[in-house]
């Protein structure tokens, strides 16, 4: 797969966008019926993705965030799956949007999602696996600064040192984690010895 994506520049001469590589080629080599047949396969295979992520995201909004706020709704089933419902069609909805003029290059989607993720989850899972002083506070510091240092730094196309935002986005997660520890362990030991 990765070699077509690669070669199939020399086959595919006036393709000018790059995500339509595999599916062009395909088309141009094969015959009709085995064509269909491999592109059905990653067809089904999106949609099978897209509809696990999609129910994922309405039972999280009801799981973790209405029932938190409302425990004691978790009793009224109808209402429960009505607002399961309605979130799955507006998350489908804003999806159907999002899909309406995509980027030319998926690639630039992905290198965004997972540097948010890398910024946001990288420092408080692995400091706080290995690290035993490691505390909330640091671990919630380090995923708000990541966070808002690799959007800000990737919607205002900021290099620092020519590198990717992820870069400098990290080294200031990891600061604000190791400085958040401090003052979290500053709170701990004072909250300690108030109640003792």
């Amino acid at each position: 797969m990765h070699l077509a994506g690669a070669l199939g520049r020399a086959i595919l001469l006036d393709l000018t966008i790059p995500d339509q590589v595999i599916p062009t080629l395909i088309i141009t080599v094969l015959p009709p019926f085995a064509a269909g047949i491999f592109l059905a396969a990653p067809m089904a295979a999106i949609m099978s993705t897209i509809n696990s992520q999609l129910l994922q995201s309405s039972a999280t909004i009801i799981k973790d965030l209405y029932l938190n706020i409302a425990p004691e709704e978790i009793k009224k089933e109808k209402k429960l799956t009505w607002i399961s419902s309605a979130s799955t069609l507006i998350l489908g909805a804003l999806l159907l949007l999002a899909a309406w003029h995509p980027p030319q290059m998926i690639i630039w989607l992905n290198l965004l999602a997972f540097g948010g993720l890398q910024a946001v989850f990288l420092w408080p899972l692995i400091l706080g696996l290995y690290w035993q002083r490691a505390n909330r506070f640091g671990a919630l510091s380090s995923m708000i600064l990541g966070a808002l240092s690799y959007t800000l730094l990737t919607a205002f196309d900021v290099k620092f040192l020519n590198f990717y935002p992820i870069v400098p986005a990290l080294l200031l997660s990891l600061l604000a984690f190791l400085i958040g520890n401090v003052v979290g362990e500053k709170k701990s030991l004072s909250t300690s010895i108030k109640t003792s």
